[in-house]
Protein backbone atom coordinates (compact mmCIF):
# COMPACT_ATOMS: atom_id res chain seq x y z
CA UNK A 1 0.00 0.00 0.00
CA UNK A 2 1.34 3.40 -1.02
CA UNK A 3 1.83 5.94 1.76
CA UNK A 4 0.18 9.31 1.37
CA UNK A 5 2.71 12.14 1.04
CA UNK A 6 2.87 14.69 3.81
CA UNK A 7 2.31 18.40 3.21
CA UNK A 8 6.08 18.95 3.61
CA UNK A 9 6.91 16.29 1.00
CA UNK A 10 4.40 17.73 -1.47
CA UNK A 11 5.76 21.23 -0.90
CA UNK A 12 9.35 20.09 -1.50
CA UNK A 13 8.35 18.15 -4.62
CA UNK A 14 6.60 21.23 -6.02
CA UNK A 15 9.57 23.46 -5.13
CA UNK A 16 11.94 21.15 -7.03
CA UNK A 17 9.67 21.22 -10.09
CA UNK A 18 9.61 25.02 -9.93
CA UNK A 19 13.40 25.19 -9.63
CA UNK A 20 13.87 22.94 -12.69
CA UNK A 21 11.57 25.15 -14.75
CA UNK A 22 13.27 28.34 -13.50
CA UNK A 23 16.67 26.89 -14.47
CA UNK A 24 15.39 26.22 -18.00
CA UNK A 25 14.10 29.80 -18.23
CA UNK A 26 17.43 31.14 -16.98
CA UNK A 27 19.39 29.17 -19.56
CA UNK A 28 17.12 30.38 -22.37
CA UNK A 29 17.45 33.98 -21.15
CA UNK A 30 21.25 33.75 -21.13
CA UNK A 31 21.38 32.06 -24.54
CA UNK A 32 22.84 28.81 -23.17
CA UNK A 33 26.16 30.60 -22.60
CA UNK A 34 28.27 31.06 -19.50
CA UNK A 35 27.71 34.55 -18.08
CA UNK A 36 31.29 34.53 -16.81
CA UNK A 37 33.32 33.42 -19.85
CA UNK A 38 30.80 33.44 -22.71
CA UNK A 39 31.47 29.84 -23.78
CA UNK A 40 28.27 27.97 -24.47
CA UNK A 41 26.66 24.71 -25.30
CA UNK A 42 27.71 22.30 -26.89
CA UNK A 43 31.38 23.09 -26.10
CA UNK A 44 30.65 22.97 -22.38
CA UNK A 45 27.84 21.71 -20.24
CA UNK A 46 25.66 24.53 -18.88
CA UNK A 47 24.54 24.83 -15.25
CA UNK A 48 22.36 27.33 -13.41
CA UNK A 49 23.80 28.91 -10.28
CA UNK A 50 21.79 30.51 -7.48
CA UNK A 51 23.06 34.00 -6.68
CA UNK A 52 21.43 33.78 -3.23
CA UNK A 53 21.72 30.25 -1.84
CA UNK A 54 18.50 28.29 -2.25
CA UNK A 55 18.81 26.65 1.17
CA UNK A 56 18.85 30.01 2.95
CA UNK A 57 16.51 31.88 0.61
CA UNK A 58 13.77 29.32 -0.13
CA UNK A 59 11.41 31.82 -1.75
CA UNK A 60 14.18 32.84 -4.21
CA UNK A 61 15.18 29.28 -5.12
CA UNK A 62 12.81 29.18 -8.11
CA UNK A 63 13.21 32.82 -9.11
CA UNK A 64 14.77 33.16 -12.60
CA UNK A 65 16.33 36.49 -11.54
CA UNK A 66 18.23 34.61 -8.81
CA UNK A 67 19.83 32.30 -11.37
CA UNK A 68 22.73 32.84 -13.72
CA UNK A 69 23.94 30.41 -16.35
CA UNK A 70 27.50 29.16 -15.97
CA UNK A 71 29.59 26.54 -17.71
CA UNK A 72 30.45 23.52 -15.55
CA UNK A 73 34.02 24.77 -15.13
CA UNK A 74 33.02 28.13 -13.68
CA UNK A 75 30.15 26.71 -11.66
CA UNK A 76 31.79 23.83 -9.82
CA UNK A 77 35.35 23.52 -11.00
CA UNK A 78 36.86 20.34 -9.66
CA UNK A 79 39.51 17.92 -10.84
CA UNK A 80 37.94 17.17 -14.21
CA UNK A 81 36.42 20.58 -14.86
CA UNK A 82 39.24 23.05 -14.34
CA UNK A 83 38.64 26.48 -15.79
CA UNK A 84 41.56 28.17 -17.47
CA UNK A 85 41.69 30.86 -14.79
CA UNK A 86 41.18 28.51 -11.82
CA UNK A 87 38.05 30.39 -10.68
CA UNK A 88 34.69 28.79 -9.92
CA UNK A 89 31.64 30.04 -8.08
CA UNK A 90 31.42 27.31 -5.45
CA UNK A 91 35.04 27.47 -4.32
CA UNK A 92 35.23 31.28 -4.40
CA UNK A 93 31.99 32.58 -2.84
CA UNK A 94 33.32 36.00 -1.88
CA UNK A 95 34.82 36.65 -5.32
CA UNK A 96 31.72 35.33 -7.09
CA UNK A 97 29.45 37.60 -5.03
CA UNK A 98 31.65 40.58 -5.87
CA UNK A 99 31.54 39.62 -9.56
CA UNK A 100 27.73 39.38 -9.53
CA UNK A 101 27.44 42.75 -7.73
CA UNK A 102 29.66 44.34 -10.35
CA UNK A 103 28.14 42.70 -13.44
CA UNK A 104 24.46 42.74 -12.37
CA UNK A 105 24.17 45.50 -9.72
CA UNK A 106 20.43 46.20 -10.15
CA UNK A 107 19.46 42.53 -10.13
CA UNK A 108 21.65 41.88 -7.08
CA UNK A 109 20.17 44.80 -5.11
CA UNK A 110 16.62 43.85 -6.09
CA UNK A 111 17.12 40.27 -4.90
CA UNK A 112 18.89 41.38 -1.71
CA UNK A 113 16.01 43.67 -0.77
CA UNK A 114 13.24 41.10 -1.24
CA UNK A 115 11.63 40.03 1.98
CA UNK A 116 11.60 36.35 2.93
CA UNK A 117 8.26 34.78 2.10
CA UNK A 118 6.61 31.89 3.92
CA UNK A 119 6.62 29.13 1.32
CA UNK A 120 3.36 27.18 1.50
CA UNK A 121 2.13 24.67 -1.07
CA UNK A 122 -0.09 27.46 -2.46
CA UNK A 123 2.99 29.68 -2.88
CA UNK A 124 4.69 26.98 -4.98
CA UNK A 125 1.55 26.29 -7.02
CA UNK A 126 1.26 30.00 -7.87
CA UNK A 127 4.99 30.14 -8.64
CA UNK A 128 4.61 27.17 -11.03
CA UNK A 129 1.76 28.92 -12.88
CA UNK A 130 3.83 32.10 -13.19
CA UNK A 131 6.90 30.21 -14.42
CA UNK A 132 4.87 28.27 -16.98
CA UNK A 133 3.43 31.51 -18.35
CA UNK A 134 6.94 33.01 -18.60
CA UNK A 135 8.24 29.87 -20.31
CA UNK A 136 5.40 29.83 -22.83
CA UNK A 137 6.08 33.48 -23.79
CA UNK A 138 9.71 32.74 -24.66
Amino acid sequence: MKKKKTEQQLKEQMRKRCVRLAKDISKKRDGYKCCYCGVGSPQRRMHSHHIFHEGLYRSLSAEPDNLITLCASHHQGGLWMRSNDGFNFHNSPRESTEWVKEKYPERYEDLKNRRPIVCTIQFWEEKMKKLKSINNKE
